[in-house]
């Protein structure tokens, strides 16, 4: 590969000036000199120090900003539930921001890997996070105009605004996965790290949030809306940050090392899109991965947030104490749940914690399946017109909380093994593995959705589409 065509390569991928970078020395397209092959060696064998780790926390920092617009929405329950109020979704809104997210986020990703081009990385991720904080922007002001367009109408725009959401996370998910794949794998469980991070830091919010209203039945609308608006402006603020993160990262040498390994790996291929030949060939090679990770987000979205978000306290009303009530034990469950899937993406950071075989990780997966009579046994709000059908077995709210810190726990473990391990397998493209992986968890994760519905209705013997 001549010296000109390194220029245009990098200059079309990331819109860098020539002397940015420094050229791979070449002695012509088909054939390279002795001294070239070494500095190849050296290239590949010798990256550069990440220093102060900065590279590993803006993987991280991207991490957060992939499920940032999932979290921030599925959080906001008490604002949502009362802006629903009358819509006749009030009560099963968090089944439609599953479905339709997920729905969304794995339509984009299947067409983003299929029209997955290397050239195109940098530009995909500035547009998908841009938009994103355009979106947050828009519902932070729509957070003071929920009369002019009614209960029903609103839950619409929300909707619609999480389907934008779920379609700017594939692209994202899509294009870091394969970038961050050519890194060493701590460097894809800093962005599984990251995605537990970011729902932690927003439960805090909202336990904070909801600490601050009265408990009273009569929540006051007005201090529900202003919260509101500077959660959203938070998450604005985050995605910013986001952005600003990444064009950093694309000027550091680490950064610049891994590209040049991937230019140099692909120079004898005219065409950066994946064909249909090598997407299976790939697939094929780490299909047991690719059904675990779809298995373990499958049963997580099939039980949260929609069942578990229905399980209330097991002490009576006259005795509940304030972290009992239903606006911050709902807010303190989210919490759990997203430290213990923190904790989970982030053991294999620890290499006694770190296992690739993959035949034990799909049965450890098939056995969460434990989780959904084990949840359904709990104390299941079943609503004014719901039969409950399951017996009250886990009759303990600490039982209760143990129960889904293992769950949360158990998600991000494997989901984070399972997302470092495919791009190892021997002889695997390393950028499409990650990005199969990633449509496999997405794919995973919109069945789960899906399947939330049905689990409503076991749970509780009604109807789980409620009033359209």
């Amino acid at each position: 590969m001549s010296n000109s065509q390194v220029s245009r390569f990098l200059k079309n991928a990331f819109g860098r000036k020539e002397q940015a970078y420094v050229p791979i020395p070449t002695s012509g397209i088909n054939e390279r000199s002795s001294q070239e092959t070494s500095e190849e060696d050296t290239i590949q064998q010798v990256p550069p120090e990440d220093n102060y780790r900065v590279v590993y926390l803006i993987f991280l920092l991207q991490g957060v900003a992939m499920l940032l617009g999932w979290n921030v929405f599925i959080n906001a329950s008490v604002f949502f539930q009362q802006s629903f109020l009358g819509s006749g979704f009030a009560d099963n809104f968090q089944n439609y921001f599953s479905i339709v997210y997920m729905s969304s986020n794995l339509f984009f990703l299947g067409l983003a890997l299929l029209t997955h081009k290397s050239e195109n990385i940098s530009f995909r991720i500035t547009f998908a996070i841009s938009l994103m904080i355009s979106i947050f922007v828009l519902i932070a002001i729509s957070t003071h105009y929920i009369e002019f367009f009614g209960p029903t109408i609103y839950f619409y725009f929300v909707v619609t605004s999480i389907g934008i959401m779920g379609a700017t996370a594939a692209l994202q998910q899509n294009e870091i996965f394969a970038l961050v794949s050519q890194f060493s794998p701590i460097y894809t469980q800093s962005v599984m790290s990251g995605q537990g991070f970011a729902g932690s830091a927003i439960a805090v919010s909202q336990i904070l949030s909801a600490l601050m209203i009265p408990p009273s039945s009569n929540l006051d609308e007005n201090d529900l809306r202003r919260s509101a608006l500077l959660y959203f402006i938070c998450a604005t603020i985050i995605s910013l940050v986001t952005l600003i993160s990444y064009f950093i990262l694309i000027r550091l040498p680490l950064y610049l090392h891994y590209i040049q390994v991937r230019m140099i790996q692909n120079a004898e291929s005219v065409e950066n899109t994946y064909d249909q030949k090598l997407l299976k060939e790939t697939f094929n090679k780490i299909r047991i991965l690719a059904f675990t990770v779809g298995f373990v987000f499958f049963v997580t979205l099939s039980l949260f947030p929609s069942i578990t978000t229905s399980i209330k306290s097991v002490v009576d009303e006259e005795n509940k104490s304030k972290f009992r009530q239903d606006y911050l034990f709902i807010p303190l469950h989210f919490l759990i749940f997203n430290i213990g899937d923190w904790l989970g993406r982030s053991l294999p950071s620890l290499q006694s914690f770190v296992t690739t075989d993959s035949v034990k990780l799909a049965l450890m997966s098939i056995a969460r399946i434990i989780f959904f009579p084990i949840f359904l046994m709990c104390n299941v709000d079943v609503g004014s017109y719901g039969t409950r059908t399951w017996p009250l077995m886990i009759n303990s709210d600490l039982i209760y909380f143990l129960t889904l810190w293992l769950f949360a726990v158990s998600n991000g473990y494997m989901g984070s093994l399972t997302m470092m391990a495919a791009p190892q397998v021997e002889g695997v493209n390393k950028g499409l593995a990650g990005t199969i992986m990633s449509f496999c968890l997405v794919l995973g994760l919109a069945i789960g959705s899906v399947f939330s519905f049905p689990m409503r209705a076991i749970s509780c013997s009604c109807n789980p589409i409620g009033n359209i």
